[in-house]
């Protein structure tokens, strides 16, 4: 049922692309909301982000940056979608990798979970958005997304609002809880956000996961 449900929803984007085209937020032509020669364009990160965790696109691009900020605070929910196809595209070989440690078992995906209060207010969850296209662009069995595994116990501010690192730190640590930790014990785990800055919300997550006995986990994010 899920994937007859996966094919229709496939289909009818197909379809709506086709009688109402995207605007590419780049270049203003109608080929989706990232033509392939805007992306191009976007700098790929060249500064470090922290162990395990690997992103895609330098933050301080001003296309990549109005994406993100429209996924988030402008109600386009679809953005996260195509940004996680762009994720799994670039990180096929990581992805690869990350299989010898599964023993036949799915890739388990968590977004990182924003607080109730901040999913009432946003209407959705934009790393659960772009966890979902990620998942779709992989084939069947691959990938297990999870979205109530991990969530977040208490509404700490927003992490781009502290701007100095050890706030941001002390910010984030305690925030998270595992739910039904059994279900995580010697998994392989992708844990996936929009933006990571010092990596300290995605490392609280995987500290809580390989507290919980998860085998290997690794954070993607879209931009650092």
């Amino acid at each position: 049922m899920e994937l007859i449900l996966k094919t229709i929803k496939r289909i009818y984007h197909w379809l709506l692309e086709i009688l109402f085209p995207s605007t590419c937020f780049g270049c203003k032509n109608k080929e989706g909301i990232l033509c392939l020669n805007c992306m191009i364009k976007i700098p790929r990160t060249e500064r470090e982000t922290e162990k395990n965790i690997l992103a895609v696109f330098d933050y301080h691009d001003p296309l990549i940056k109005k994406i993100i900020w429209n996924l988030k605070y402008y109600n386009h929910p679809f953005l996260g979608e195509k940004l996680g196809e762009i994720l799994y595209d670039e990180f096929l070989e990581d992805i690869s990798d990350m299989k010898i440690y599964t023993a036949g078992q799915p890739i388990l995906i968590i977004p990182v979970p924003i607080s109730k209060t901040r999913a009432k207010t946003r209407g959705y969850n934009q790393s659960q958005k772009i966890a979902v296209g990620f998942c779709n662009q992989g084939e069947k069995e691959v990938f297990t997304l999870k979205n109530k595994i991990v969530v977040k116990k208490i509404d700490t501010l927003p992490q781009a609002r502290i701007t100095n690192r050890n706030r941001r730190l002390k910010n984030i640590r305690g925030a998270f809880e595992i739910k039904n930790s059994e279900l995580v014990k010697g998994r392989t785990i992708i844990v996936i956000d929009d933006v990571t800055t010092t990596g300290g919300t995605i490392t609280e997550i995987m500290n809580v996961l390989k507290k919980s006995g998860a085998k290997k986990v690794i954070g993607f994010a879209v931009a650092h």
